[in-house]
Order: C-alpha cells, then structure tokens, then sequence
C-alpha cells in the first residue's frame, strides 16, 4: 500500500510541476529535472533491493547534510 501512495503522490507533485511550468515556461529545466528526480526516487523504492536502498538513502542523507554545511559556510562567508 505505501508504494502505491508513494506512486500517487508523484504523480500529484508532476501534475503540479506542469501546471508551473505551462504559468512559466522559463522554468522548464528545473521541471524536468525534478520529475525526473522524483520517478527516479519512486522507482528505487517500486523495486525495491534492500542492501542497495539503504546505501542510497544513506548517501542522500549526506548529501543533504553537506549541502546544508556547505551553504552555512557560504552563508557565514557572505558568499551568499
């Protein structure tokens, strides 16, 4: 059932995606580029292999974590 939900709500967020990108049309590199995102991140947990899920949800974790150090340096530095 939460993969189903998960696939809905994807489906809900590209809907979305396309009706800001029809109000602007400027935007449609972050579009694609975030739709192809979110299929992506579905279809790792549609098909799922445990061992390989929890290395990438492990990676994407420190992803995040260094790009929040990163622009707090940035931040901190007045580079921002």
């Amino acid at each position: 059932m939460i993969r189903e939900v998960l696939v809905l709500g994807t489906l809900i967020y590209i809907l979305i995606i396309a009706v800001q990108w029809i109000d602007r049309p400027s935007l449609w590199p972050q579009s694609l580029i975030i739709c192809g995102a979110l299929v992506l991140a579905t279809a790792m947990y549609w098909f799922r292999n445990e061992l390989r899920l929890q290395r990438w949800e492990a990676v994407a974790l420190w992803a995040a974590v260094l790009l929040f150090v990163v622009y707090g340096l940035a931040r901190m530095g007045g580079a921002i």
